[in-house]
Formats: structure tokens, sequence, C-alpha cells
């Protein structure tokens, strides 16, 4: 019973019963890892440390320095000709922002002028009045035209 067969090329071909002492001089395991691998936080005393600590190709470890707000990460490339790629971050604590309270119903924000509805009702209201008695003022004014028929005299 050869399961072997069902699986794709790259999964590494595990030994079966029958065949045990050829399948484990060929496992292949093939090496497509192109992206840096994050290695997690590691505790470091210093900074000395880091630059000494050992990170393997195609890695990214970050440190947290014992007693002081910094972390540093050290990458290495996929090429053992590249330096390593060191970074330093300095944490640095923020208080937390209370978000700002949402405008209530009974004011309204525009352009930054805080107003309440009934402000509003009342500059409406007085405006409204306004526009009545200027249409009052215009109607008494304005007299009524009066029609002047001309009639055309034929006797010439």
């Amino acid at each position: 019973m050869a399961y072997n067969n069902y699986f794709p090329q790259f999964y590494p071909q595990y030994p079966t019963q029958q065949n045990n002492s050829n399948a484990l001089n060929t496992l292949n395991v093939p090496m497509n890892n192109v992206s840096t691998q994050n290695g997690g936080f590691v505790l470091a005393r210093s900074e000395q440390e880091v630059l000494n600590y050992p990170v393997a190709l195609g890695s990214c470890v970050t440190f947290k320095i014992e007693g002081q707000p910094i972390v540093m990460e050290k990458a290495m490339g996929m090429s053992q000709l590249e330096t390593p790629r060191i970074d330093k971050y300095r944490l640095v604590k923020e208080p937390i922002e209370k978000p700002q309270e949402t405008v209530q119903n009974d004011t309204i924000d525009v352009e930054g002028i805080n107003t309440s509805i009934d402000q509003l009702r009342t500059e409406i209201d007085a405006i409204e009045r306004e526009i009545d008695t200027l249409k009052n003022n215009m109607t008494k004014k304005a007299p009524a035209s009066k029609k002047k028929e001309v009639i055309e005299d034929d006797s010439e």
C-alpha cells in the first residue's frame, strides 16, 4: 500500500512499512522559503547582546532590552554575503485619548459654532417676520396701476 503517490511533490515523502530502508535515504524537503520569517520577541540584557545574537538566513528577530524602553529588530537576508539589518525603536507611553462626545440632539455644530435648536427656531421666526413685513410694505407702496385706454381715432 503506497499512499505516497497521492501527495503533491512538495510534501516530504515519509517512509512506508514496505520499503523502510530505501525511503530514509530519499527524503526530499525543498526549501521554497523566500519571505523573511519573524522569530518573535527575545529578551536581551543589552544592545551588545543583540549585535552578537546569531540570526538565521531569511529570518527576523525582535528584541526587548530589559529595563529600558527600547526594542531592537535584527533581520538577515537570504544571502550569506549580506550584513544583518538592525533597527532600534524607542517605546513611548502615550495617554489614552477619550473619544470626543457626540453632538447632543439639541445642539448643532455648524462650522465650529454651537447653537441650540431653540435659538435657531427663534432666529428663523424673526427672519420670517422680516420677510412678511417687507412683502406688506411692497404691496402698500406699489399702487394698483390704472390702465389707460387709448382709442385710436380714424377720423383723418
